[in-house]
């Protein structure tokens, strides 16, 4: 009788970065991870992005679609100890999340300044029309107004203590996620001399 790969009780897998041993037990959580509505989700966006569709990639992977799906990625996590394997996997997927992140600012970023570009041209070929410049002139001298603008009321922002934390340490997180992994720590840290949370690390949900 031929023996399984998963009938020992260890396994060893080795990475790029070192030989890792696990139990046969992680499989079918890592089965069930690569099951999941994340990576069923990110599937086509790679595909998009692997093509270089950086809009499609956009518009399958909305900010609030990134905000879901790194909470609820973190809902599957489990002890680093037990299953290194199974949280290695999860760290990928998380890296994923974070990388098309920051295409996506980056890609917003670029259409605003092609988009700029594009308004400083057509400004600049007013200079070598006279016609054009004649009319834009006018148009400014309708639109003047000899009043102060109305004052502009400023309501200030509420921030939860934890990421208020979580700016001062980390900074404005990319895409406005933060990252429950950090979230969960301070959290921790903060029940030492506070009263615990009683419900989990969330990412507010960006609108």
């Amino acid at each position: 009788m031929s023996k399984s790969i998963f009938s020992g009780t260890t396994l060893t897998i080795k990475t790029p970065f070192s030989a890792v041993s696990t139990k046969p037990d992680e499989l079918p959580f890592i089965k069930i991870l690569m099951n999941s509505i994340v990576v069923n989700k990110l599937k086509p966006v790679l595909m998009e992005y692997y093509a270089g569709n950086f809009q499609g990639v956009l518009e399958l992977l909305p900010p609030s679609e990134i905000v879901y799906l790194t909470n609820l990625l973190y809902s599957y996590k489990k002890s680093l100890i037990t299953y290194p394997i199974y949280e290695s996997v999860r760290y990928i997927l998380s890296l994923y999340l974070q990388v098309l992140t920051q295409q996506n600012v980056t890609y917003l970023k670029l259409m605003e300044s092609q988009s700029t570009l594009k308004i400083c041209k057509d400004r600049s070929s007013i200079l070598d029309d006279m016609n054009k410049l004649r009319e834009y002139i006018e148009t400014l001298s309708k639109t003047m107004t000899l009043f102060n603008p109305a004052p502009q009321s400023i309501v200030s922002a509420q921030v939860a203590p934890e990421h208020a934390i979580y700016l001062r340490t980390y900074g404005y997180p990319v895409g406005g996620i933060f990252d429950p992994e950090k979230l969960e720590v301070i959290i921790a840290n903060m029940s030492t001399t506070t009263t615990p949370l009683s419900t989990p690390p969330s990412t507010p949900r960006i609108t």
